[in-house]
């Protein structure tokens, strides 16, 4: 489990480099939006949140396939109730930044999403 775990930690950790960078890229070559200190602060904490439930994921894989289908369901639920709250809190502490912080969360979302499922799915092969 933990090599395979360690593999996730790096691909997304690479994952993240590589939005940082694709993030400074659209910041100083373009002036769609201005940069803001929230935009790090949303991927490190999205990152953060994205192995604690992968971690989960893998103990419970670890059980019966029962046992995972639910967590995995609970879990999955979890993340979107939590994401939901970040957005509200987004929302009223800095509404200027609502709509891009917003699309930075979807974007987070749908491409951690894809690595997560992809490692799971590959993880559970091997067991």
């Amino acid at each position: 489990m933990w090599k395979t775990y360690r593999k996730f930690l790096i691909t997304t950790l690479l994952l993240s480099l590589v939005l940082s960078f694709a993030g400074w890229a659209i910041f100083k070559f373009t002036s769609l939006v201005s940069f803001h200190p929230a935009y790090i602060y949303l991927l490190i904490a999205y990152l953060i949140f994205t192995w604690i439930i992968q971690y989960a994921l893998y103990r419970y894989v670890q059980k019966r396939l029962a046992v995972f289908n639910r967590a995995f369901m609970a879990l999955t639920g979890l993340k979107l109730l939590v994401l939901i709250a970040a957005m509200l809190i987004m929302a009223f502490t800095v509404p200027v930044l609502f709509k891009t912080l917003l699309i930075e969360m979807l974007i987070l979302y749908l491409l951690f999403s894809v690595v997560e499922i992809r490692d799971i799915l590959q993880f559970m092969k091997k067991k």
